[in-house]
């Protein structure tokens, strides 16, 4: 257009292809939602996906997260292992109930190429199975958008259900479970009718559990403290963390004072615990390693909890109206809880500097000996005499000192401390004497 003198003319070439500007300019693809359902009926198709490693490893030894989610209705299902090699398990699990309870058959599973996903034994499974397994492209998580969007939904709910009453981060698998009850429950596509949601209670409040035991004083409590963690799976009963048994009990003999969490010393967050901390490793905005479409599947973080299946929630419980094999099918082994470290190691660095809203008292006032003006009322306040006598006569000057003294010399008499005999010839007896001192 002869804006600029002395620019060569350049003859335009179709399909003209500029490699230093994809070199320096090149970005991802842009990837429009989906909005619409893509199956016909409940089953016929599910998303899945691991969440994980969490920072701190859950009451019953857990480290890594399996959500499933179905395309029809959005209901969903957390599963919780220690390894991603345990994902097989659980799936194949799940698609033969549902094969069972539904009378329509399911035809696909989506998943990303995690290792825990792409290997020999799922791809066996879905051969026998006669399912597709359909697969997302490699650091693509647009592409698996439905289960991507349920992950960050149940990770964001139970942060904030952990940070509402300072729940430790230890928790964490209960407060999930507990995300994904109420998802399915309140925010289902497929539901018809209102939901019941009366019975739902604030996650980490502290609660109260009735004794059932058959011989009970008649003076002694009728009720256990102990902190709500969730609902049962498999019985209409709720999950109750017992604070002087430290296990889970399922029970339905519950109050709830929803005002007021859990204060005991034994839930108060340490320096490392803050509120608002991410719960899971990757939860930085950093894509899963595990989609880099390796064979072999990825390795735990090291625990020394060896737990069964735990489907029905992420703590073995023991229940108080349930049959105990009813409940130890649900969660793992009782002795779980107990091999478990997760907890956090305090620090055992002194702390020289303490801020001075927790300081006691006036800091600028100066305390001395000299001001203590009443020793008698200090001595009164401790229960002991405001003087110590020199030798017998001046402690018979006080009667309290004389009852002490017979106090002492009955002691002897009864606990027949010595006999008096009469002294052997030519030997002169050791003399005693009294030492009086305020303990």
């Amino acid at each position: 257009m002869g804006l600029i003198r002395g620019l060569p003319k350049l003859r335009a070439e179709k399909d003209l292809v500029c490699h230093p500007y994809h070199h320096g300019k090149m970005v991802a693809a842009s990837h429009i939602p989906v909005s619409q359902v893509m199956t016909s009926y409940p089953g016929e198709l599910l998303h899945m996906d691991t969440v994980g490693p969490a920072r701190v490893a859950s009451v019953s030894g857990k480290w890594y997260v399996l959500v499933v989610v179905d395309d029809f209705s959005r209901f969903s299902w957390v599963f919780f292992m220690e390894s991603k090699d345990e994902a097989i398990g659980f799936v194949r699990d799940l698609v033969l109930r549902l094969r069972n309870e539904s009378h329509k058959a399911m035809r696909a599973i989506h998943s990303d190429n995690g290792g825990e996903f792409r290997n020999s034994r799922f791809e066996n499974f879905c051969r026998d199975l006669g399912l597709k397994h359909q697969f997302s492209s490699p650091y693509t998580p647009p592409q698996n958008s439905v289960v991507e969007r349920k992950n960050r939904t149940l990770v964001e709910m139970s942060r904030t259900m952990l940070d509402e009453h300072r729940t430790l981060r230890r928790f964490w698998a209960e407060a999930m479970n507990t995300t994904c009850y109420i998802a399915n429950r309140i925010s289902l596509r497929a539901f018809r009718g209102q939901p019941n949601v009366k019975h739902l209670r604030a996650f980490g409040c502290r609660c109260f559990v009735l004794k059932k035991a058959r011989h009970l004083d008649k003076f002694e409590s009728r009720c256990l403290d102990g902190m709500f963690l969730g609902y049962a799976s498999n019985s209409r009963a709720f999950r109750v963390w017992i604070l002087e048994a430290k296990q889970v009990v399922e029970t339905c003999e519950v109050s709830f004072d929803e005002t007021m969490p859990c204060t005991t010393p034994a839930f108060e967050l340490s320096g490392n615990d803050e509120e608002g901390t991410p719960i899971f490793e990757d939860e930085e905005g950093v894509v899963n390693d595990g989609d880099a479409g390796a064979t072999a599947p990825a390795a735990a973080p090291p625990s020394s909890a060896t737990s069964s299946d735990d489907e029905g929630g992420p703590l073995p419980t023991s229940s108080s109206s349930l049959p105990r094999q009813q409940v130890q099918a649900e969660a793992g082994p009782a002795e779980d809880a107990r091999k478990v470290t997760s907890e956090i190691v305090p620090s055992r660095q002194v702390q020289r500097d303490h801020p001075p809203h927790r300081m006691i008292g006036d800091i600028h006032q100066h305390v001395t000996r000299s001001s203590v003006n009443s020793l008698a009322f200090f001595s009164h306040s401790a229960y002991v005499a405001s003087f110590e006598p020199r030798d017998v006569s001046h402690a018979l000057s006080d009667p309290n000192w004389v009852n002490a003294m017979h106090e002492e010399l009955e002691n002897f008499e009864r606990n027949h401390v010595w006999d008096l005999v009469e002294p052997p010839p030519n030997y002169r007896p050791i003399g005693t004497k009294w030492v009086f001192k305020n303990k």
